[in-house]
């Protein structure tokens, strides 16, 4: 059961990134920017936030997991992504948990946990030690204005195989400009599982959003699907910040399936 709630943990860590960006960027430096072509208006989506800004994010996450050791958890944590430096186009990130909140029947035990609390007990003292390491140490992370990571550094002891993989935590921007029923894909190795493919298309956009839909499988390391997912998100037209975004994981785990809900706001 550990492990199950580690891999619970970078999936959360890896889907929140994906659609956790920071705070609007000024008017000279937007993010998605507009480009008249023949076949009508697209977008240019890149990520160009400002060094310094903090953006605040709350998550929720409804999990259930079938099988020998069946599984329920809804979990509220907040998180702060902060932008400490740009060299070139490549952006130097800071992620801090703030508080985490989570209710989980594993098999008939019960567990409530919040961090906020002065006193803990039974396996909420459990896991209040696994998650010290985020609350006292922040995150670290180089991420390009396309969304591709370069580098992540855990707390403590951690290690990226334990999370899954941290260069999963963007979705992946396309090359050129786009429009509405526009698509790209993307390949993503995730370290110690195979393969993540992912699909993007952009399904709307108005005078003040963009709608992305994403859907995308999981491969082990023989090529074989281990799991599937979609999503949309919602960015601000100007700034390409996501405004808000839902995400359906269904995933098998060491034999266990496994289906999470996943939904994401900036505060």
């Amino acid at each position: 059961m550990k492990k199950i709630l580690v891999v619970l943990l970078g999936t959360v860590l890896m889907v929140n990134q994906s659609c956790s960006q920071v705070k609007e960027a000024p008017p000279s430096e937007q993010s998605i920017e507009t480009v008249n072509t023949i076949g009508g208006d697209k977008v240019l989506i890149r990520l160009k936030p400002k060094v310094g800004d903090t953006q605040k994010t709350l998550m929720t996450m409804e999990m259930n997991a079938e099988g020998a050791q069946a599984i329920s958890m809804n979990m509220h944590a907040n998180i702060d992504i902060k932008v400490l430096g740009k060299e070139g186009s490549v952006y130097d990130y800071e992620l801090k948990y703030n508080s985490i909140k989570m209710d989980m029947d594993a098999g008939g035990m019960e567990m409530s946990y919040d961090s906020s609390s002065p006193q803990q007990s039974g396996m909420g003292a459990m896991m209040h030690e696994q998650m010290k390491p985020f609350f006292d140490n922040p995150m670290s992370m180089k991420m390009d204005e396309r969304g591709n990571i370069s580098e992540f550094k855990l707390p403590g002891n951690m290690s990226s195989q334990q999370m899954g993989d941290m260069g999963s935590m963007s979705i992946p921007m396309p090359e050129g400009p786009v429009g509405v029923g526009d698509s790209w894909t993307a390949e993503r190795p995730v370290e110690g599982t195979g393969t993540m493919k992912m699909n993007m298309k952009v399904e709307k956009i108005t005078v003040d959003d963009l709608v992305i839909g994403t859907t995308g499988d999981m491969l082990d390391t023989s090529g074989q699907k281990i799991g599937s997912f979609d999503g949309s998100y919602k960015l601000d037209r100007n700034s390409g910040l996501t405004k808000d975004g839902t995400m359906n994981m269904s995933l098998d785990v060491q034999g266990q399936p496994m289906k999470m809900k996943i939904n994401f706001k900036s505060l």
